[in-house]
């Protein structure tokens, strides 16, 4: 704690610099108050005054780039959980500022928005990035400055075992979970020769690792096939899996390339054999294009994380999403939603901005913790352990194309 007097002074030159002079001085002024939020100031200060600076909070979300479908769903669960921690009267009587990044579904993206949320808006908590490669990228930094990131979608298996988690935790679920249901599918279904095809990233690469081991002995691998998802042109790919005559595909992508990938695959006659997806190609959006959609109607079945059905916490976050947002919740909002309220709940409970001890709370609070999207419980490494997977696939209505569950694991 500084002193009383250094405390005023500090005081007294920001309100003189916002008064003097604010073009010129905004970014001195900025220093000066994150410096006081790290000398312990934003709690009482000597003679039991307080700040009534709003307490810093960041997120970086892709509302643009390939998952930019989702990524505002996604950004609009932190955002209710901002609304509701601030009507409620805040954290310790002061209020939550939220601030949002783009991520632009790209890593290097992710780890720009990350240093500014820190370096210029004085965040230290971050709800994200969304995507494994941004949280691999940011994840250093992250230890080094000792910002909490909590990602609600970076699902990548490489993330598991990296030396910066104590500073990183995911309410998404490792791709070891999904992985093996749909291993699972392609077993159950007795399909004997499969195509892998994957995007050429963090996400893809850990995905193909944890379905070949558990199809391995098991089913004959005839070709596994990565591609640039930037390319968005996969005929000389999709040729080649045609080639190989597979009954199954399984295919892990993004929203963007999926939507040619399918497209494509139906103009090369594609159709006869079984795709299995993973969940980053469901978004109502890649049905838009009719050629996609019909593809999928006829071939693709996917997994991907599922809210708890009969959920009172689940049905009261959706009531108050759709009364914020006049729509419906994607399936990752509810994700965004217990990060925040994670971080919220440790911050009231430590008392402190010291964000080492805030990420052990979070650690310690998140054991059977009831959340929106269901029970979460975190291992020592800020990974969750256990989630519901859906089934799905694509039926065609009348004059459009819609999802339905087959089963739920």
């Amino acid at each position: 704690m500084i002193s009383k007097l250094a405390y005023s002074s500090i005081v007294c030159i920001i309100s003189w610099i916002d008064f003097k002079n604010k073009r010129m001085h905004k970014y001195l002024a900025l220093i000066l108050s994150c410096s006081l939020i790290a000398l312990g100031t934003v709690f009482p200060a000597a003679g039991g005054c307080t700040i009534s600076k709003d307490i810093p909070i960041g997120a970086v979300m892709d509302i643009t780039g390939a998952l930019q479908a989702i990524g505002s769903q996604i950004r609009d669960g932190v955002v209710l959980a901002v609304d509701q921690i601030n009507a409620a009267g805040g954290i310790g009587g002061r209020k939550v500022k939220l601030y949002v990044e783009d991520g632009q579904t790209d890593p290097t993206a992710g780890l720009v928005a990350v240093k500014k949320l820190v370096e210029v808006d004085g965040c230290k908590i971050i709800i994200g990035p969304m995507t494994s490669g941004a949280v691999l990228a940011a994840g250093n930094y992250a230890l080094q400055q000792k910002v909490l990131l909590i990602s609600p979608l970076a699902s990548s298996v490489d993330i598991a075992e990296q030396p910066f988690r104590q500073f990183v935790f995911r309410t998404a679920v490792s791709d070891v979970l999904q992985g093996q249901c749909m291993a699972k599918l392609v077993i159950d279904g007795g399909y004997k020769r499969i195509a892998i095809l994957a995007i050429n990233n963090s996400y893809g690469n850990g995905f193909v690792k944890v379905v070949s081991e558990a199809l391995a002995g098991k089913v004959d691998i005839v070709s596994n096939i990565t591609y640039d998802p930037n390319k968005l042109d996969y005929l000389t790919e999709l040729q080649i899996i045609k080639d190989k005559n597979p009954d199954c595909v399984v295919h892990i992508g993004y929203l963007a390339d999926a939507q040619v990938v399918y497209k494509q695959a139906l103009q090369l006659g594609l159709a006869d054999a079984q795709w299995i997806a993973s969940q980053a190609v469901y978004s109502d959006s890649i049905l838009a294009v009719p050629e996609t959609a019909k593809f999928m109607a006829s071939s693709v079945i996917g997994t991907r994380p599922t809210n708890p059905e009969g959920s009172a916490a689940y049905d009261a976050f959706a009531a108050a999403y759709e009364a914020a947002f006049n729509s419906s919740p994607g399936i990752d909002s509810s994700n965004s939603y217990d990060a925040t309220n994670l971080s919220f709940t440790a911050m009231k409970n430590v008392g402190t901005s010291d964000t080492t001890k805030i990420a052990a709370e979070v650690l310690r609070i998140a054991h059977d913790y009831t959340g929106a999207s269901g029970s979460i419980t975190l291992t020592p490494t800020g990974d969750r352990i256990s989630c519901s997977y859906e089934v799905w696939k694509v039926v065609k209505n009348v004059s459009s194309y819609s999802y339905v569950t087959v089963k739920v694991f």
